[in-house]
This record gives structure tokens, C-alpha cells and sequence, in this order.
């Protein structure tokens, strides 16, 4: 099964590309990304703070606009079978996740919004016997 990971980069608008929060943004990303793949060793889970270097620096130059980066990111979320979006407790749906959210649901994608990682385990671990149907 093929997961796409949504995730905070910036943060709230407004939110500096590169500040300290959005360091801490994808290292939070990269953290539960690291414990799903421990759980479910054979999930292809695509995690956009993953490939932060490389966008990061094409935003940088300027090669890449933040609406071109979120295109080619729900064109990766068409390519994957479901989608979860992290939305720490007490924090809101918005941004690029909000984007990457309306754009399955737009396409019938299967998305599940979670909080804790113990809601995206039972969510991946329930499509995952759906699938075996």
C-alpha cells in the first residue's frame, strides 16, 4: 500500500520557509514517518519533509513557487493509494495539508486526519485488511 503522508511544513500563513519552526515541523513529520515504518515494514509512506532538501533549495532559487510544489505534491497523492494528514491536537487544518486533504477528497481518495499515532495505525492497519478483501 502506497501512503502519502501530509504534514505542516511552514505552519500557519505567514510562517517563514526555513525558521525554526519548520525544521521542527519535519522532524516531528520524519519522527512518526520512522515509527509507522516500524510498525508496517513493507508501507510505502511518501513524506514531504523527506524531500525537503531538494524542494527547499528549488524554492530558494526560486526554480519552484509554493503553489507549483503543492501542484506536484497532490500529483504524488494520485499516485498513492490513501492519504493521512497530522493535525496535532489543538492544531487546525490549513495550508498545504488542507490543499493536499481537498484534493483527495476531490479525486476519491481515501484520507483519514489523525492526531495521535495510535489513530493512524488503526486507520492504515484497517485499510490494509480492506485491501486484503
Amino acid at each position: 500500500m502506497r501512503v502519502y503522508f501530509s504534514h505542516a511544513m511552514r505552519g500557519k500563513p505567514g510562517f517563514a520557509v526555513n525558521s525554526s519552526g519548520h525544521g521542527e515541523n519535519c522532524e516531528i513529520a520524519m519522527r512518526l514517518a520512522d515509527q509507522l515504518r516500524k510498525i508496517f515494514p513493507k508501507l510505502y509512506l511518501y513524506v514531504p519533509a523527506e524531500s525537503e532538501p531538494f524542494v527547499g533549495a528549488a524554492y530558494g532559487k526560486g526554480y519552484l513557487s509554493i503553489e507549483q510544489i503543492l501542484e506536484l505534491d497532490c500529483m504524488v497523492v494520485d499516485r498513492c493509494d490513501i492519504v493521512i494528514v497530522y493535525v496535532p491536537e489543538g492544531g487546525e487544518l490549513q495550508g498545504g495539508r488542507k490543499i493536499e486533504y481537498d484534493h483527495a477528497v476531490a479525486t476519491n481518495k481515501p484520507v483519514c486526519i489523525f492526531h495521535t499515532l495510535a489513530e493512524a495505525l488503526d486507520y492504515i492497519t484497517a485499510m490494509y485488511r480492506r485491501e486484503q478483501l
